[in-house]
């Protein structure tokens, strides 16, 4: 491998705001988001979605390559927030103004290399307040635990399967 490919092929992590990325750069992860079925919508729509958001984690392969994984601290609304916690049957007391750790997806041609739990560690490691999730999916349920979330509640249908919910408290 030549000193070009080896610099492409290795791996960067970002955290930050999502106003603080090039334009191109928030395109490239609504468009990641969109690809991976994290939440339906145009692209433009993701992009506002984006916006509101506390915080976006990435990986970018080489320092200025494609990106390759995405994940975010959302802000949700508050009925969201509520109907999440009622669809689990818990209590929401302690989370009333939680963020969500979520659209947490995996370029298709870099999933199975365990890339996920790495942006979900990377938000983890941040949070400084009660944060919440939700997923259907085995292998964020893996993440999340490594993570420090605990699954709180009873399962409940989704669109795609039975999502769970959990939650991280900062000690």
């Amino acid at each position: 491998m030549n000193a070009a490919s080896e610099a492409e092929s290795r791996l960067w992590n970002w955290s930050g705001c999502f106003a603080d990325l090039a334009p191109a750069d928030q395109r490239a992860v609504a468009q990641l988001i969109k690809e991976g079925r994290a939440i339906e919508g145009t692209v433009d729509e993701i992009l506002q979605r984006l916006r509101r958001t506390r915080m976006v984690t990435m990986i970018r392969e080489g320092e200025n390559g494609r990106v390759a994984g995405v994940a975010a601290l959302k802000e949700p609304s508050r009925n969201y927030r509520l109907n999440k916690f009622a669809d689990a049957g818990v209590a929401i007391a302690g989370f009333e103004n939680a963020p969500e750790l979520g659209y947490v997806v995996i370029h298709a041609d870099r999933r199975g290399q365990k890339l996920s739990g790495g942006l979900v560690e990377l938000i983890a490691q941040q949070l400084s307040e009660p944060t919440f999730a939700t997923t259907d999916s085995n292998t964020m349920r893996n993440n999340l635990t490594r993570s420090g979330f605990i699954r709180v509640g009873q399962d409940w249908q989704g669109h795609k399967g039975a999502l769970s919910l959990w939650v991280f408290a900062p000690r």
